[in-house]
């Protein structure tokens, strides 16, 4: 039996941010978001070990990217926060949206993912009340999925 077939997903959700929306950046913001992930991730996670992923955003150009830019640096703060000191994680990974994902359509890459979580792992899935920000909860599954090697992306060549 592999690691991978050991490993299960424990929990996945999207917590409030506790700051207004639309809120200044600043390590303030990042921080009062970093301590809100913490005590969702608490009684979710106990003392199971964990791994932390974190997607390194890329701005790429704005004809194909949806909604304010900054959001993807001020998600690149929280989750610094997050791996740093709250979590006490000594190693962190990070990967570019494409590399674990591809360029596939959005939608037909959440099926992809929900395909390769068990029953129980389903269960353990809590998406928020609204429904345009669930594809954030399938993304960060499945950059979980894909750093355990449960997700990889098919790319085609063109012969």
């Amino acid at each position: 039996m592999s690691l991978n077939d050991r490993v299960t997903l424990l929990s996945a959700g999207l917590p409030k941010n506790p700051e207004p929306q639309g809120g200044a950046l600043s390590l303030a913001s990042w921080a009062a978001m970093a301590f809100a992930v913490r005590e969702w991730l608490r009684p979710r996670l106990g003392d199971e070990p964990f791994q932390l992923v974190i997607e390194l955003p890329r701005v790429y150009a704005a004809s194909h990217q949806k909604g304010d830019q900054n959001d993807l640096i001020q998600l690149a703060g929280v989750v610094g926060m997050l791996g740093g000191s709250l979590l006490g994680i000594d190693s962190r990974r990070s990967i570019y949206p494409r590399d674990w994902k591809g360029s596939l359509d959005a939608d037909a890459f959440i099926e992809r993912i929900k395909q390769r979580l068990n029953a129980a792992e389903h269960l353990r899935v809590e998406l928020p009340a609204t429904s345009a920000l669930h594809h954030n909860v399938w993304d960060a599954i499945g950059i979980g999925l894909h750093a355990l090697g449960r997700l990889a992306p098919r790319r085609v060549f063109p012969r």
